[in-house]
């Protein structure tokens, strides 16, 4: 009876250190996963500045006459059927570290021949009333539905006030809000999720994902999500990623 008890004793202390192990590898790859693979191609001479908090997609009908270039930043990874967000944390990480709390795009391209996607952003140090006047240029009442990135990947199926749709994947799918109009977005059928959208006045672009694509950033993601039996739809918090999605894929309606 001793010898038994002693033996569960050691079975459950190996399951629990195997499971802190488990636990510290996961965590260990997700952040290795937003570092990997950045490099400073260009670097300007300003110094001292203070960690960026933010890093923000930069309109084109903003007046960038006063923002400072910090860096351009490079990022590549496997090509993986989900590469832009994952490239895009790793090279804010990076951007933040330098100062910088804005980009632009300077370069995406999938390399086939090395099996790569390429990723490459250029810097910025902007102050807060640029910043706020940057996101007032935001278009306004839109919401895009993304379902893959890339385009060899299978189409999703949806609905919008009860009307079939599909995303190809490598688009997404706009909605403009009108006023007075309510727009329900399902997926899943009967037991599935359903998404109630109505316009507002000024109201920020928002930006949803019918799959785990554009939800690398997953530790802002649980309290959006929308989920029942057979559906999922997810709500991708980031601005500045939902625009460099938008940026990056085609409108597919």
């Amino acid at each position: 009876m001793r010898n038994n008890h002693k033996k569960r004793n050691f079975e459950c202390c190996f399951n629990y250190t195997s499971k802190l192990f488990l636990i510290f590898f996961i965590g260990f790859s997700v952040n290795k996963s937003y570092s990997q693979n950045v490099e400073v191609l260009q670097k300007s001479e300003l110094k001292n500045l203070p960690e960026g908090k933010k890093y923000a997609f930069i309109e084109p009908t903003t007046d960038t006459s006063k923002i400072e270039f910090v860096a351009t930043l490079f990022a590549k990874d496997k090509n993986r059927k989900s590469n832009i967000e994952t490239l895009y944390f790793a090279i804010r990480e990076q951007a933040n570290k330098l100062g910088a709390n804005c980009y632009k795009v300077k370069l995406f391209k999938r390399d086939t021949l090395k099996s790569e996607t390429v990723l490459i952003l250029d810097s910025y140090v902007a102050s807060e009333s640029l910043l706020n006047e940057n996101t007032t240029n935001h278009e306004k009442n839109v919401v895009l539905i993304f379902g893959g990135e890339r385009e060899d990947d299978k189409s999703i199926s949806f609905s919008v006030n009860g009307e079939r749709k599909e995303i190809k994947s490598g688009t997404y799918f706009k909605i403009n809000l009108k006023e007075g109009e309510e727009v329900k977005v399902s997926k899943g059928g009967f037991t599935g999720a359903s998404l109630w959208l109505h316009r507002e006045n000024d109201k920020q672009p928002a930006f949803y994902s019918l799959s785990s694509f554009g939800l690398a950033d997953f530790n802002q993601q649980p309290s959006n999500t929308i989920s029942f039996n057979t559906g999922r739809i997810n709500r991708i918090s980031n601005i500045s990623l939902g625009l460099l999605l938008k940026q990056l894929l085609k409108q597919g309606n």
